[in-house]
């Protein structure tokens, strides 16, 4: 069975890009808000991965990161931030809240590839 990656992004041409660098190797869900994720993994849905986007309408990812994080049942899934705001007081407010790593848009997909494959403990 393939790992599930769950991720969180408002940009469609963002979200195409990543399916279609892990569509061979992962499963993937996307989600255009931070609210429309959180109700479905509430319910049903686990994840070995969240890529999630900081600037997002409604709940932004810092919020949807702080919520997560604090649930028993999210709290051990890895996160990767993704951002158009690479200032580092958002990054490293990111990181004290939980995430494993960001990674700056517009992304390097060989870079974003190398980084899922890490968090995942998988190999190249």
């Amino acid at each position: 069975m393939n790992k599930q990656i769950a991720l969180i992004d408002d940009s469609s041409p963002f979200c195409l890009l990543v399916r279609q660098i892990f569509e061979h190797r992962y499963d993937i869900d996307i989600f255009s808000t931070a609210n429309d994720f959180l109700v479905l993994i509430s319910r049903i849905a686990h994840y070995d991965l969240i890529l999630l986007d900081i600037n997002l309408p409604g709940m932004n990812g810092l919020e949807a990161l702080t919520k997560l994080k604090s649930t028993p049942e999210t709290a051990a899934i890895p996160i990767l931030l993704l951002t158009g705001d690479a200032r580092r007081d958002t990054v490293v407010r990111g990181i004290k809240l939980g995430a494993q790593d960001y990674m700056s848009k517009p992304i390097d997909p060989l870079l974003l590839e190398e980084r899922v494959i890490e968090l995942l403990g998988d190999t190249l």
